[in-house]
């Protein structure tokens, strides 16, 4: 049943929307922040009620650690479910970094544009460049912007190891980076055979926020390993997966 309810709602609002985005896309051209202001607003609204028709019964901690500045939040990657509570529990309506094969689904590329999603193309040396310059470009005008350095959502027990070039967005724009841990977001549908949701209680953790820039030599130059240990710790001190530190 949750099933129908999700997947139609996402349909319903997918094609119910395409007047909105098109508007959207004409107001862009004279006002971007106006356009991107909307467009987040509707995916909040559209993520809080898919949310509530999955029957998740969300906790989030650590919120009053996220400064009033823009951020690029790093987090681990367990569900579909993760993008949805990273959006509206941090207060930022961040944009994402997804894969490019993401930009693939018609409507739904559309919206994720709406929110100043970027598309990496893992396996071109020059998308990755271009996505961090537009990336630092978004922070610096007052958008957040969320980044998962394990690449896939991860259904292994340890984390996948994070790419060390994915904090280049914080480091080219001088921002704070927030370690994120998402916990028990696979419950609701990744755990189970098949395509099958159900209702879940997912733990969304802030950590402390840090600059690149203040950290040791040695850190700097395996930053990503760096903030892997710290949501790891973070995972584990609230009763999550094990991991090996890297």
């Amino acid at each position: 049943m949750r099933n129908i309810l999700v997947l139609g709602f996402l349909f319903l609002y997918l094609v119910l929307m395409i007047p909105i985005h098109l508007i959207l896309r004409i107001i862009g051209i004279w006002n971007p922040a106006l356009r991107y202001k909307i467009g987040k607003t509707f995916v909040y609204y559209g993520f809080k009620w898919e949310l509530f028709q999955a029957g998740a019964h969300i906790t989030v901690e650590g919120k009053d650690n996220i400064p009033d500045v823009p951020v690029l939040f790093v987090s681990n990657h367990r569900s579909y479910f993760d993008i949805l509570l990273l959006f509206n529990t941090s207060g930022k309506r961040p944009g994402f970094v997804a894969k490019s094969e993401m930009n693939n689904f018609p409507l739904l590329n559309w919206w994720m544009k709406n929110i100043c999603c970027l598309f990496l193309d893992r396996k071109d040396m020059r998308s990755g460049i271009q996505m961090i310059k537009d990336g630092a470009e978004l922070v610096k005008d007052g958008y957040s912007m969320v980044i998962c350095p394990e690449g896939t959502r991860n259904q292994k027990r340890e984390m996948l190891p994070f790419k060390e070039g994915s904090l280049k967005i914080a480091e080219k724009a001088d921002c704070p980076i927030v370690p994120v841990a998402i916990i028990d977001s696979d419950t609701m549908l990744e755990e189970r055979p098949g395509f099958h949701i159900k209702s879940g209680s997912p733990k969304v953790i802030y950590g402390k926020p840090f600059y690149i820039k203040d950290l040791e030599k040695e850190d700097r130059k395996h930053a990503g390993s760096y903030v892997q240990n710290i949501i790891k710790d973070m995972i584990e001190s609230h009763g999550g997966q094990s991991v090996d530190k890297q």
